[in-house]
């Protein structure tokens, strides 16, 4: 008996020797998750796109370009430009100084009149900052060439499009 002791102590010793051994060759380590949380883009319309009066030829399509660069030319093949339009805006609020991306829905965009039947289509551009300012604003500006029919019907004609913002 005293043999049977003797191994169920050595087993013991063996037992906890090991677990202490396991326990010297482990290491803890500790580390730091953080997040950073900004202020979410936001887009209003402040300015409609305005492709302005006008008078079409009876015989002969024309178009009506509104620049995206307010400072450019507005220009028109068509006769009789009663009054100029307006280049759109968007304003855009965010955190400061981010790089965004803008996109516009696809062209061409359809403008139709308070008669359905009457319809015209638009190419438009957007001319965007690539960033938020130091205080996370900017502005979008929205701009394109309409296509006039030769003696487009008498109408005013609407449509919309979207512009997305995100940061990049």
């Amino acid at each position: 008996m005293k043999v049977k002791s003797m191994l169920k102590m050595v087993a013991a010793v063996l037992l906890i020797t090991s677990m202490a051994a396991s326990n010297a060759l482990a290491a803890d380590g500790t580390g730091t998750a953080t997040a950073n949380v900004v202020v979410p883009l936001a887009i209003t319309n402040t300015i409609d796109l305005n492709w302005g009066t006008f008078a079409p030829d009876p015989t002969t399509p024309g178009t009506v370009e509104v620049p995206a660069a307010q400072a450019g030319p507005f220009n028109s093949t068509i006769v009789s430009l009663l009054a100029q339009g307006s280049t759109g805006t968007m304003a855009l609020t965010g955190d400061n100084n981010r790089n965004i991306i803008t996109t516009m829905s696809a062209n061409p965009h359809i403008f139709t009149g308070t008669n359905p039947a009457n319809i015209m289509t638009g190419n438009l551009s957007v001319l965007s900052p690539t960033a938020t300012d130091s205080l996370g604003g900017g502005t979008v500006y929205i701009g394109g060439v309409l296509d006039v029919g030769a003696g487009q019907p008498a109408d005013v004609y609407s449509g919309n499009y979207t512009i997305t913002v995100n940061y990049n």
